[in-house]
């Protein structure tokens, strides 16, 4: 078994999407994070509500180091954890690499 090493957190809509069906996880989606964790890495992926309120979505395998995310704030992470400008959307954690923590509602 593969020991969690960190948190993303991820804004309510990001979370909700996450609660209907696997989805990409991209660095837009991401409010914060928290621990030490590197790429391919296994990490909770937790939603923050409106409210402030938050609760474990998923984990999953990160393709980027929790520096890169803490340094990013809002932009977008590119090849070798470089933090990039970039239109295109970037994915922190592909969806297939993501485990829901409980079944979709479809």
């Amino acid at each position: 078994m593969t020991a969690v090493r960190g948190t993303i957190v991820i804004h309510a809509d990001a979370g909700r999407a996450l609660r209907k069906k696997r989805v990409a996880l991209l660095a837009t989606h991401v409010l914060n994070c928290v621990g030490d964790f590197r790429a391919g890495d296994k990490v909770y992926v937790v939603m923050r509500g409106e409210d402030g309120g938050q609760g474990v979505v998923a984990t999953g395998i990160v393709r980027c180091d929790a520096a890169v995310l803490q340094q990013a704030e809002g932009r977008s992470i590119g090849p070798h954890n470089i933090p990039i400008e970039s239109t295109e959307p970037v994915v922190v954690i592909p969806e297939q690499d993501l485990e829901l923590i409980w079944p979709s509602w479809q």
